[in-house]
């Protein structure tokens, strides 16, 4: 039987039982094999805990220039390494175009951080002229965007352990941190850097994504309201909405630590995006401590 865990959206669990039915049913009359099997597909497609979640996502039409993945120079002195199971550059997490959108006023943003010897990182949000940026895609002139003007913020020091894996960064809610939130229809460009040498910031490894705050229409509003984490998965993606898409996903991952079929889903969702490298990478200070 070949594999839909990916393009259906089946787990092998689902698998297992189909094959599990067929064989007890195989002495019934055909057409009530039949109509069982489509009774039984019918229910696992609209909610069974065996569904693997995650589908490719759509991306928005537009894309935004920007540098997702981050690499080695020819510093003698490398700032980050990697090997045969752990790749050496450093990603952003955002889709292929550059540009994912959320409904979130204050999203979280991820990146796969290498191997690295440097002690901190840089996490920079800018906000960009809106009206500028759309008047450049609509003429074509994608490779103008750089010089459209850019307003700094926020940005927050990290201290960086000497793990391996998926990080992430949530836009401060509380406290006495100034708190950005996201305007509706506007631009924002996040970037995170290594600080490979503190004394020269040139020798910084930077990567960059951009993001939007995009309501989602009544419709779709009124199908989020109504789903459960593991839908809304799936109902952000096919809707471009990529960080509330990562994120519900994250979040899942961390309640069910041992759901393979999440795992799955996550690995299957930044591939869909060209993040093949990282895609099985283990998830770093991304979940809460447990108390």
């Amino acid at each position: 039987m070949p594999d839909l865990s990916l393009n259906l959206g089946y787990s092998t669990h689902f698998i297992d039982w189909m094959d599990f039915l067929s064989m007890r049913l195989s002495k019934r009359p055909v057409k009530w094999l039949s109509a069982s099997l489509s009774l039984f597909l019918g229910l696992a497609i609209v909610g069974t805990p065996w569904l693997v979640i995650a589908q490719q996502f759509v991306a928005p039409r537009r894309g935004l220039p920007g540098r997702r993945i981050g690499g080695g120079t020819r510093d003698p002195r490398p700032c980050v390494w990697g090997n045969a199971t752990q790749p050496g550059d450093m990603a952003a997490l955002s889709p292929a175009a550059n540009l994912g959108l959320t409904t979130a006023k204050q999203p979280r943003f991820f990146w796969y951080l290498p191997k690295t010897r440097a002690k901190q990182a840089e996490f920079v949000l800018y906000k960009a002229d809106a009206q500028a940026i759309d008047k450049l895609l609509d003429s074509n002139l994608e490779s103008q965007i750089k010089n459209v003007a850019q307003t700094k913020l926020y940005s927050k020091t990290l201290d960086l352990s000497k793990q391996i894996g998926i990080m992430s960064l949530s836009l401060p809610k509380t406290g006495s941190e100034e708190i950005p939130v996201l305007e509706t229809g506007q631009y924002y460009r996040w970037t995170l850097a290594l600080i490979c040498d503190a004394n020269n910031r040139k020798r910084d490894i930077q990567v960059e994504g951009w993001v939007q705050r995009v309501p989602p229409n009544a419709d779709l509003s009124s199908q989020l309201q109504k789903a459960d984490d593991r839908k809304r998965v799936a109902l952000y993606a096919n809707n471009g909405y990529w960080y509330d898409t990562l994120n519900t996903l994250a979040e899942l991952r961390c309640a069910n630590p041992k759901d393979t079929n999440l795992v799955n889903s996550w690995a299957a969702l930044l591939k869909s995006v060209k993040l093949d490298s990282v895609s099985n990478q283990p998830l770093i200070e991304v979940c809460a401590p447990k108390q």
